[in-house]
């Protein structure tokens, strides 16, 4: 489904090239579940975006992106658009970044749902409910009148899923989805990501800092630092015999329950 080969991205900084990302390769296959993991800085999100097509200009790609055999880098805008979102889905860190504040949800999914669907406007209205109960908004008929800024920071992330679960994406990115949520919260998000991965039989990359937490639902588990893929494997292997220094000192911070 997808193949990554030898990404690198690069920005100038005050006239100094920077490297971000530094040829890195995996394949996620229909229905699996890869999980990025790294500290703040390694590259995850940078290279999530490259395959988005979301950086800006001055980021220097190189390397291969395919989708279904396609090559993503050399789509026009208008081709790459009708691909993001509709097939490959992104759910940002920040779900408040993501809403627009001055428009109702309603507003929002709608315009969403007809974009990338031919249906009505009714039609339209219909479906995101369905989708707000799916994602257990209580009330969804009369709550998706509401603003952003009416729902809790959890609520507006699931409200996020419901929105790029509109578009039926085959492939969905999960950026550090539960970063900015209490720990209650990040259960219950990422209880309902499982859900609907099974549901709708997504492909999913997860990209997190917390290497537990992407062992327990993810099929195979790359680790970055400082632009680089130092090791990938699956999440047995990654935590019974780690190759890497890096990933054992990622092991060695995960906290540890002693009585």
């Amino acid at each position: 489904m997808l193949v990554i080969r030898n990404l690198d991205v690069k920005f100038n900084v005050n006239g100094t090239s920077v490297h971000a990302v530094n040829g890195i390769s995996y394949d996620i296959s229909p229905g699996q579940s890869m999980g990025i993991v790294g500290e703040s800085g390694s590259g995850k999100s940078v290279s999530a975006m490259a395959i988005m097509g979301l950086l800006p200009s001055s980021a220097q790609i190189n390397g291969d992106i395919r989708f279904h055999g396609q090559s993503l880098r050399s789509l026009p805008e208008d081709h790459y658009r009708k691909i993001r979102g509709k097939k490959i889905g992104y759910i940002f860190q920040n779900p408040l970044a993501a809403l627009n504040p001055v428009f109702t949800i309603a507003n929002q999914m709608i315009e969403t749902i007809q974009l990338h669907h031919d249906l009505s406007k009714d039609t339209a209205r219909e479906l995101a409910i369905d989708l707000l109960n799916k994602v257990k908004i209580v009330d969804a008929g009369r709550r998706i009148d509401d603003y952003p800024h009416q729902f809790s920071l959890g609520m507006c992330q699931r409200i996020m899923i419901a929105m790029t679960l509109s578009m039926k994406p085959e492939l969905l990115i999960a950026d550090e989805p539960t970063a900015s949520l209490d720990v209650t919260t990040q259960k219950e998000i990422l209880e309902l990501m499982d859900e609907l991965k099974e549901e709708y039989n997504m492909a999913m990359m997860f990209i997190s800092h917390d290497l537990a937490v992407v062992s327990e639902r993810c099929d195979t588990v790359g680790v970055m630092h400082l632009g680089h893929m130092v090791e990938m494997g699956t999440p047995k292997d990654i935590f019974t015999s780690p190759k890497n220094e890096y990933t054992k000192t990622l092991i060695d911070a995960i906290p540890k329950i002693s009585f």
